[in-house]
């Protein structure tokens, strides 16, 4: 069974479809499935497509992780920022994918607390073989996460992305994520930096240590607080004995802690207008 692109139509104009009594035609938001007979003729969703393969999304990197010394020359980057204007900084990442060699320049920037802006249109042309292909930034003293800025600026800017966040700390935290044809694929710093591995583990020490038998727990549900602060779904005390499988869990917490973060960050971010009132709602 065929599959037709559908050209867009002038102004004015309805698409026109295939004149087939059953195909596929493909447009701006997809697959479609057009259907004629003698009762109607539709073009509706194709969902699922009778003999064709499985596909799922993903996505396969031909480049390497970036070098530990250049990400610790951005991280001592964004730490000399924070210490001389207590705000945010971007590097730029640019790859060479046949030399598989990693390169990164801090562009011309002006910051403020938790903002920092750039141009693209002004930088200059990279090294031969070289492309664009990511970024690194510093959330200042707030924890890493991809925030709603974050989303615009990287949702058509294909490559790797990194949120360095507390580098006002010896412990910093981190947020990975590859952009790739506009889909985000979020990645651990082990998977995206080439780290020192840690040596082996003494067996002599992991004989000393034994598993406990796990004991049973049971501990009943307590109703939602109302804070009136957020939706009452973030201040629900869940326990782990409400959730199928240990990792549900784990993901509900982290969901909490990203919620918490990107209030946090945004409130960082806020500045109200002289003679303006907020106040919170109920």
């Amino acid at each position: 069974m065929q599959i037709h692109p559908i050209p867009k139509p002038a102004p004015g104009a309805e698409p026109e479809l295939p004149k087939e009594a059953l195909c596929y035609a493909a447009g701006a938001t997809g697959l479609f499935k057009v259907i004629r007979n003698p009762f109607y003729s539709a073009c509706v969703p194709a969902g699922e497509v009778a003999g064709l393969a499985d596909l799922k999304e993903g996505a396969q990197l031909h480049v390497p992780k970036l070098p530990l010394d250049l990400f610790r020359r951005i991280e001592s980057f964004f730490v000399a920022i924070f210490a001389k204007y207590g705000s945010e900084a971007v590097v730029l990442l640019y790859c060479d994918p046949e030399k598989r060699r990693w390169e990164a320049l801090a562009p011309p920037q002006v910051v403020r607390g938790l903002h920092v802006e750039y141009s693209l249109a002004d930088l200059p042309e990279p090294p031969a073989g070289y492309q664009l292909f990511g970024t690194v930034h510093s959330h200042a003293h707030v924890n890493a996460f991809h925030s709603g800025t974050d989303d615009e600026d990287e949702a058509h800017f294909d490559g790797l992305h990194i949120t360095v966040g507390h580098v006002d700390q010896p412990q910093r935290s981190y947020a990975c994520r590859w952009m790739i044809a506009g889909k985000a694929f979020k990645s651990q710093l082990n998977e995206v930096v080439q780290l020192d591995p840690l040596p082996p583990a003494d067996p002599k020490w992991l004989a000393q240590v034994a598993q406990a038998p796990e004991e049973p727990r049971s501990r009943p549900r307590q109703e939602p607080v109302e804070s009136g602060w957020g939706p009452p779904s973030l201040w629900e005390e869940a326990a782990p004995e409400d959730f199928e499988t240990r990792e549900e869990y784990v993901l509900y917490l982290e969901s909490l802690r990203e919620d918490l973060d990107a209030r946090i960050y945004e409130a960082e971010r806020f500045e109200p207008q002289p003679g303006e009132r907020h106040a919170a709602t109920r």
